[in-house]
């Protein structure tokens, strides 16, 4: 089972900042921590560790500001789902008052935070908000 084939879930705050995603229904475990899902020839080129808050770009450790890296792993932990500014917001920062244009000046910071060989896998999704779209095998990103 990937990712892809999950349900979209719910992710929890705590009064701490730390997110709780839950991937799977409980009982089930997780895979082994740095092995890849099978059937996956490479690692993706975005990795996330919710629990150590920590982002991979292309093998590399990244710092990111609070707001965008709980943005990114929501995006990057339900791939290839479109999502609207206002379910983004909920997900991401439940208890903000400000317009859902704060999605769109997030997404801009990420993607040149990501760089130009990364910045697409975030995709538009015209008159609906936006979605992470994985690198596929051997389309060169990464």
């Amino acid at each position: 089972m990937t990712l892809h084939d999950l349900e979209p879930v719910s992710v929890h705050r705590l009064p701490s900042d730390e997110v709780h995603i839950i991937l799977a229904p409980p009982g089930e475990e997780p895979p082994p921590h740095g092995e890849p899902p099978a059937g996956q020839a490479r690692p993706e080129p975005i990795r996330i560790d919710t629990a150590a808050r920590t982002v991979f770009i292309a093998g590399r450790q990244r710092d990111l500001p609070r707001l965008e890296f709980d943005l990114l792993a929501h995006l990057v932990l339900h791939p290839r789902r479109a999502f609207t500014r206002e379910q983004l917001m909920a997900a991401v920062w439940p208890n903000c008052q400000s317009s859902t244009r704060t999605v769109d000046v997030h997404i801009a910071r990420l993607r040149r935070r990501l760089g130009p060989g990364l910045r697409d896998t975030i995709s538009t999704v015209f008159g609906i908000g936006y979605k992470y779209l994985p690198a596929a095998p051997g389309d060169g990103r990464g």
